[in-house]
């Protein structure tokens, strides 16, 4: 079975006492009760890029252009106790969009300083790999999980990228 292919997006944002991410708790589907990015499912005849723009609508409300996202590289996450649940991520991130970030079915988005980010309510595998995101270096990650789903057994970054 081939892995789920979806795609992230990152928005950022600068304020007077620094940067932020929009992060939201999941309130259904995969990874609810968590603090997640925006994004999900790449749809049939739908680029990774489309998917970003139309998840990023869907989530939180906003409209971002093709234009203005960044296309950091490629997350990839193996569930060896449940294989179904593996998933290829196309990372983007971008700092311009149209609209406020408003709650949906799927996400409750909330800004959060990229120095003080809510790491206890995420999934542990962020910690390797969400600093590549936020300094918005190149990204090519596998990271796999314990039996339990849950916590992380491994994370490899791509030779061609610098950890």
């Amino acid at each position: 079975m081939s892995p789920r292919q979806v795609a992230l997006c990152f928005l950022f944002r600068e304020t007077e006492s620094g940067s932020e991410v929009l992060l939201g708790m999941k309130k259904s589907g995969f990874g609810t009760g968590r603090i997640v990015t925006l994004g999900g499912g790449i749809e049939l005849g739908e680029t990774d890029a489309e998917a970003a723009v139309r998840e990023v609508a869907e989530e939180a409300g906003v409209v971002v252009r093709e234009a203005n996202l960044t296309r950091l590289g490629l997350i990839r996450w193996h569930f060896p106790a449940k294989p179904t649940q593996d998933m290829v991520a196309a990372v983007f991130t971008a700092g311009e969009w149209t609209g406020d970030p408003a709650p949906s079915d799927e996400v409750d988005p909330h800004w959060y300083p990229v120095n003080d980010l809510p790491w206890t309510g995420m999934w542990e595998d962020a910690q390797h790999w969400l600093g590549h995101v936020i300094a918005g270096k190149p990204l090519d990650v596998t990271v796999t999980l314990n039996p339990d789903n849950q916590t992380v057994r491994e994370v490899n970054f791509s030779s061609s990228v610098r950890k």
